[in-house]
């Protein structure tokens, strides 16, 4: 048993045991031969007999070891004294950023976001060494006392290369904070890690987490059903983007690397960026749909889900440029023709949107007057070659963008200036079910639910 003034490879001397976690205890310790303050990080006995957790326990020296970054904190050593395995790091003076929160409720947008910068900083030198921290959270962020920042605990990072070291059918990572991905048990990737620190960067802002329940599995699910509640406080426009794209649910509609999430953070904050912004309508916290959540993970195979947020469709004729609906063609169903595309004759509003592998899945109809996420704001027959390309390319072609246009959007909004910020998106849905599908152009606002509709009928 550890214990203070134990001394491991009769170098390293316990001081006092500052936390522990899954595999191990961490003490603050001293180097005795270099006359400097270390933390050390022991294997548990209970797991120390265990090879997959040796194996993890080596593979986060190694990790740690790989990546030389102000922002990640620089291992010393790793050896094994009196039957106990243990990982020599710096010892970081200050406090970790789940404390810092803890004490203080929440931080100012210009505070979070020189925090998300430096930590995406470091994230970027772990994945340029091809590894993928899987566990970024509060709590493995460190603070020093000159306010930079140096994340923590490789104890479950994975190289490119590396088979997982997970036991079968589990999944690695802390609930509150696992990607969409993770949670359906697909690989983490680059990618995983930014969607954890807009998680992080969520938390700062709103001081609390964007995702709750009674259990951690429950935690877990709602992140594919549902948006992020929303976050309940007036931000910079610029702010509000950089974390609404970090938690894209689909993995593809985030940012591309740690280093443009480091980029964008520190530009919103810049001379440059709008200082003046909505704050986000408030959304009732969804009940009823954990049992939906549920069924998607046992239903969807390896699949990514997307959320979005979107309103109803207006009373003036939309000009969607380069859509074309066809010479006198009607869609059927609650649409009428307006130019070239076709106006919602109800409201039509979604759950949460799911893409495959790039497919899109039909999502769940969702009565307007409840908690819903994405709304039809305009339709228009499928482009050529639409229905068999990647969802998530579809924005991407010019004729499809001008259809879904912010303009367009604006036209057929009820308020303009309150889905200004809202995201758009294209999705294929046959609508009644068992017609020709249609493209709907669907917007969400930036962060949670929404009830009701923002745009006009007809």
């Amino acid at each position: 048993m550890l214990q203070i003034g134990f001394r491991l490879g009769d170098r390293y001397r316990l001081v006092d045991r500052i936390g522990a976690g899954g595999m191990g205890e961490v003490w603050r310790g001293v180097d005795e031969v270099l006359g400097r303050p270390v933390a050390v990080k022991a294997m548990l006995p209970a797991v120390a007999g265990d090879p997959e957790f040796a194996r993890r326990f080596l593979a986060e020296a190694t990790a740690m070891a790989r990546v030389n970054h102000p922002a990640v904190t620089s291992i010393h050593d790793y050896g094994r004294s009196h039957d106990v395995t243990y990982l020599v790091m710096e010892f970081v003076e200050g406090e970790s950023l789940a404390q810092a929160l803890a004490r203080s409720g929440r931080m100012t947008p210009e505070a979070t976001m020189r925090v998300i910068a430096q930590a995406a900083d470091g994230l970027q030198a772990i994945h340029d060494q091809g590894l993928v921290h899987r566990d970024i959270k509060p709590a493995n962020l460190m603070i020093r006392r000159d306010g930079a920042v140096l994340i923590t605990d490789f104890g479950i990072a994975r190289h490119d290369d590396a088979s997982r070291l997970t036991a079968s059918g589990a999944i690695l990572g802390t609930p509150s904070y696992l990607s969409p991905e993770q949670v359906l048990g697909q690989p983490a990737t680059a990618r995983s890690d930014v969607y954890s620190l807009g998680l992080t960067a969520y938390e700062c802002l709103a001081g609390q987490r964007p995702f709750e329940g009674d259990n951690p599995y429950a935690v877990a699910l709602q992140r594919i059903q549902s948006a992020p509640r929303t976050i309940g406080v007036q931000l910079p426009a610029p702010i509000l983007a950089v974390v609404e794209r970090a938690l894209a649910t689909d993995p593809a509609h985030r940012w591309p690397t740690a280093a443009a999430l480091a980029d964008a953070a520190r530009a919103a904050t810049g001379p440059g960026a709008v200082s003046s912004a909505r704050q986000p309508a408030p959304a009732r916290r969804r009940r009823g749909r954990m049992l939906l959540a549920a069924l998607a993970v046992l239903l969807v195979l390896g699949g990514l889900a997307g959320w979005g947020v979107s309103r109803r469709g207006g009373d003036t004729d939309v000009a969607s440029p380069g859509a074309t609906a066809g010479a006198g063609a009607t869609p059927g169903g609650p649409f009428r023709s307006c130019g070239t595309g076709f106006c919602p004759l109800e409201p039509i509003c979604w759950g949460g949107v799911t893409a495959i592998s790039g497919k899109a899945h039909p999502p769940s109809r969702m009565d307007c007057a409840e908690e819903h996420t994405w709304e039809t704001f305009v339709a228009l027959t499928m482009p050529d070659g639409a229905a068999a390309a990647r969802q998530d390319s579809l924005m991407g072609r010019e004729q499809i963008a001008d259809a879904c246009s912010a303009a367009v959007m604006a036209s057929r909004s009820k308020d303009p200036g309150a889905t200004r910020s809202w995201r758009r998106d294209a999705w294929p849905i046959a609508l009644p079910e068992g017609s020709a599908p249609l493209l709907h152009c669907i917007a969400a606002p930036a962060l949670g639910d929404t009830t009701g509709g923002a745009f006009q009928l007809g």
